[in-house]
């Protein structure tokens, strides 16, 4: 991971420059999925970087705050995940035994929110879209303990 300075960043957002705050934004940026605060903790351990568990979480809470990241929950473990809040959005399929997340290319909710805008005279100013399920290796290795199961 490359230790970018974003001291500009921070300062569009009042927020003080510290190597810690310039670390977890690093591994969030960096990231192509939304990631839980112990995995931000664990890369920055794995990167050299000192910080704590619970620094992590402060830092998680303004970045928030200010407006860079954005918090969401994963239901089935009413945990939270983070990620940088970008100019195109993104959705996710979640695995619902071992938590992989898959990004979407696309956003399939498009043309549907500008219809419904037109139907409701809504301002809508985004949307979120996760969609749990199985992954392929879970789904196989589910199908192998059903027939198990059912011999016994």
């Amino acid at each position: 991971m490359k230790q970018t300075n974003n001291t500009a960043k921070f300062h569009g957002c009042d927020i003080k420059s510290t190597k810690q705050r310039n670390l977890v934004f690093n591994i969030l940026n960096d990231s192509k999925t939304p990631l839980t605060a112990e995995e931000i903790f664990r890369q920055a351990l794995k990167g050299n970087g000192s910080v704590n568990l619970s620094s992590v979480y402060r830092i998680l809470d303004l970045f928030v705050e200010k407006g860079l990241a954005v918090r969401s929950m994963l239901p089935e473990e009413n945990r939270s995940v983070y990620e940088m809040r970008r100019l195109e959005h993104r959705h996710y399929l979640v695995c619902v035994k071992c938590k992989t997340i898959v990004s979407l290319e696309n956003c399939p909710l498009k043309g549907y929110e500008e219809t419904l805008e037109k139907k409701t005279d809504f301002d809508i100013l985004g949307h979120r879209l996760s969609v749990f399920g199985y992954c392929p290796e879970c789904r196989k290795n589910r199908s192998k303990n059903k027939k198990y199961q059912e011999k016994n």
